[in-house]
């Protein structure tokens, strides 16, 4: 797997806000599939990760406007992970959004952990999904500690 998951959405009609951009909760919706689109190519859809018991949540997300996107473009979503836990408890993902013409148009940055979901508790990940968030390291991966 390459180290870095890409995803293509075209704007549509309701993804656009009053003015004809790109409303702002479609670039976290279309960073969360592209977030799911990473595991599911690594083997990790929704079935694998209640098999083993594990739900990502999400901790904070912030997201960078640089450019507009507007309504019929398509747009293509990349990520990779920025930073995890020495344990892989915890993770960062960068997302960038760039138009057709190749300019990044949004930076969306989300820090999350993985959930046992019988104990409620964040816990690290089963050894094949740690290995599946590896592989997606950026060049500019960091560690990051617990509290983050």
């Amino acid at each position: 797997m390459s180290n870095k998951f890409s995803k293509s959405f075209e704007v549509r009609w309701d993804d656009v806000d009053f003015n004809g951009h790109l409303r702002s909760t479609r670039y976290l919706e279309y960073a969360g599939t592209a977030r799911l689109g990473l595991l599911m190519e690594a083997g990790w859809d929704v079935r694998a990760l209640r098999r083993e018991g594990f739900a990502p949540v999400l901790l904070s997300e912030q997201v960078e406007y640089l450019r507009e996107v507007f309504f019929a473009e398509r747009v293509e979503v990349s990520c990779q992970v920025v930073g995890s836990s020495a344990d892989g408890a915890r993770w960062r993902i960068r997302h960038s959004v760039s138009r057709e013409d190749g300019d990044e148009a949004a930076v969306v940055r989300s820090l999350g952990a993985w959930i046992d979901v019988h104990a409620r508790r964040i816990t690290p990940p089963p050894p094949g999904l740690r290995a599946a968030l590896e592989a997606a390291r950026s060049e500019d991966w960091e560690l990051i500690g617990n509290a983050s």
